[in-house]
């Protein structure tokens, strides 16, 4: 049986550039994000990851879920995108329920990764759904 996993990631747009790593194991760039750990949230591990990666703090931003029947509930952002991925790694195949955060910047130092144009996004290394989800990202942070 495939194992199937819940991931998070986290795309920042800063200046019409994204900021993406190099996956050690598939050998791809890719936008910050992993697993989501026992006891964690999505958007947790969308911070953990993004500072455990880049060394960058981020925040999640975007529309806010429409419907909660908790009257104390704190709104929290939406993921900008939702995919469904077969990973294939040299000694493992697996699938992931990627969703997919929009973040800014709210502290810490870059320690890994590198910026990339949005506009140059089809010429790099990396997967056509990273490449439209960062084109989506891009379109998404002009109208915040």
């Amino acid at each position: 049986m495939v194992r199937k996993c819940v991931v998070a990631s986290g795309v920042l747009i800063r200046d019409g550039r994204v900021l993406m790593i190099r996956h050690r194991r598939l050998g791809v760039y890719l936008y910050p994000g992993g697993h989501v750990e026992n006891g964690e949230t999505p958007l947790e591990t969308v911070v953990r990851e993004f500072e455990e990666e880049t060394g960058l703090r981020v925040e999640p931003i975007g529309p806010t879920r429409g419907i909660n029947n908790d009257e104390n509930a704190v709104e929290r952002p939406l993921p900008l995108a939702i995919l469904e991925e077969t990973v294939r790694y040299p000694d493992e195949v697996h699938i992931h329920f990627d969703l997919v955060y929009l973040v800014r910047e709210i502290g810490g130092l870059l320690k890994e990764g590198v910026w990339i144009d949005v506009s140059e996004i089809d010429r790099v290394e990396t997967y056509q759904n990273v490449k439209e989800v960062v084109k989506l990202a891009a379109r998404a942070i002009n109208s915040i």
